[in-house]
């Protein structure tokens, strides 16, 4: 996906309770990765299956923490993954965002965006 994220086309509509996502690529094997990925992902928060990798978000922190706290809609469509994650804790819901955010920065620009974000956090923790 980190390859092919200019193939990668993701719209997020921010709800008062969550988010709404649609991600999609014309080209089949990557959309097939996508949705593979998605899935994976929602699927290892249900299950509380943290890989904590040293590029995760601390935003996924609070998802996989607060698991049971997020309601989850996936849809594959002709339009793409249609994803809709709901929440009535408010932090889990600025998390939910939050994270759609960096995603999509991930779609935009894919590698950069994660380094961009690992040296912000890294300068943070440097200067606390």
């Amino acid at each position: 996906m980190f390859r092919n994220y200019v193939k990668i086309s993701r719209q997020v509509m921010n709800l008062p309770n969550g988010i709404r996502t649609i991600t999609f690529s014309e080209d089949e094997e990557v959309m097939e990765v996508l949705a593979s990925h998605v899935t994976g992902m929602i699927g290892r928060v249900e299950t509380g299956r943290d890989p904590k990798v040293f590029i995760q978000s601390p935003t996924l922190d609070i998802l996989f923490k607060r698991r049971d706290q997020i309601a989850t809609e996936i849809e594959v469509t002709d339009k793409g993954i249609v994803v809709v994650q709901t929440s009535k804790d408010p932090e889990v819901v600025t998390a939910l965002q939050t994270h759609a955010g960096e995603v999509s920065e991930m779609a935009d620009r894919g590698m950069e965006a994660v380094h961009e974000a690992m040296m912000k956090r890294a300068r943070k923790r440097s200067t606390n």
